[in-house]
């Protein structure tokens, strides 16, 4: 029984700081959007950036997508690390329905390691490891729910087993009623 106990606790635990990491995340998706205005930028790329912050805080993930695509596409050089800022936002997004961690991830490390000077660096750093806590989280969780099923299923098997012995010893004391 103890252990049961304990194994909530631990479950809840782990739930709680699930939702902590949660909530950082949702926290610092509008956050991570905030920064100076950058005046080496044309008019046109603000105008992409601009508009991608804002489909990303509407929750258009396609749109922002495309948006971050024109920037890297067609304003080479100009706001790069700002896209691929955007991009890892898009990607990391809680609310997004496709959301890829592994992918958000891709973004900023390309920022850390080809825009070292950016003053996204220290945010996709932070940004990194709290993909890195997730996906740890998300291990952990697998391997609870397949320690989980495993106990489940031996406490079916000895149930059974309980149930084939009382039956067993009922019908030894049948047997030794039928001997009297």
């Amino acid at each position: 029984m103890g252990n049961k106990s304990e194994r909530k606790r631990q479950h809840l635990c782990l739930h709680l700081a699930g939702c902590l990491t949660v909530c950082l995340v949702l926290g610092s998706c509008v956050a991570g959007l905030s920064r100076p205005q950058d005046h080496s930028l044309s008019p046109s790329a603000a105008h992409h950036l601009s508009r991608g912050e804002t489909m990303l805080r509407n929750g258009d993930y396609d749109a922002a997508h495309r948006e971050s695509c024109v920037l890297l596409d067609q304003f080479n050089g100009q706001a790069d690390d700002q896209a691929l800022y955007l991009l890892g936002m898009i990607w990391i997004h809680p609310d997004n329905p496709r959301q890829d961690l592994r992918l958000a991830d891709t973004y900023y490390r390309r920022i850390i390691d080809q825009y070292p000077d950016s003053s996204l660096v220290a945010a996709s750093r932070t940004w990194r490891a709290v993909i890195a806590d997730l996906e740890e989280h998300r291990q952990l969780k697998e391997q609870m729910e397949t320690t989980s099923l495993a106990l489940q299923q031996q406490l079916k098997s000895a149930e059974n087993r309980r149930i084939q012995l009382e039956e067993r010893l009922q019908q030894m004391k049948a047997i030794d009623l039928d001997l009297q």
